[in-house]
């Protein structure tokens, strides 16, 4: 239950991010297009394929989950815990790494689009995919990571690098 309106409390601010002030679609900008870092993250059960990534700091990112498992699996960013937390959705949610990124757009193929400024994780049913797109502002070594149930604890948990 806890989960549930973790997730809808953020898809909320997602919706509302993508709207912009008073419904205003988000503002395009002409000219040439940045350099685009692509990177693929297959999660299967209870791994993540490639265990780690390396971005670039300041170079905007389409990085594209493709869920191949036979379960719901999230991911999540964050500075590792020195510990266990009682608690990973708490946090999760309060040591985000795309907490002040600036706009974070996810794209759901075929379901629809979301964008804000604050997001924790995204969650993924089995055979679906999801493509963030955002530009790494903060550097140095981050956990990635799925806190549904068991996935975590059996090594579902990686490297996110930015340099």
């Amino acid at each position: 239950m806890r989960r549930s309106i973790i997730v809808l409390g953020i898809t909320g601010v997602l919706v509302a991010g993508f709207t912009g002030p008073m419904g205003a679609a988000p503002q395009v900008q002409i000219g040439a297009a940045p350099q685009v870092q692509k990177v693929t993250i297959i999660m299967t059960e209870n791994r993540f394929e490639p265990k780690a990534i390396t971005l670039q700091a300041g170079m905007p990112v389409e990085l594209t989950l493709v869920n191949q498992g036979t379960k719901e699996h999230d991911l999540s960013v964050y500075p590792a815990p020195p510990s266990a937390p009682k608690d990973w959705d708490e946090y999760v949610t309060q040591h985000s790494y795309f907490e002040n990124t600036g706009e974070i757009g996810v794209d759901f193929p075929g379901q629809g689009a979301v964008a804000g400024t604050r997001v924790f994780e995204i969650e993924l049913e089995k055979g679906k995919s999801a493509i963030l797109g955002f530009t790494p502002a903060r550097t140095g070594v981050f956990e990635m990571g799925s806190h549904i149930p068991g996935q975590y604890e059996a090594g579902m948990k990686g490297s996110f690098v930015v340099k």
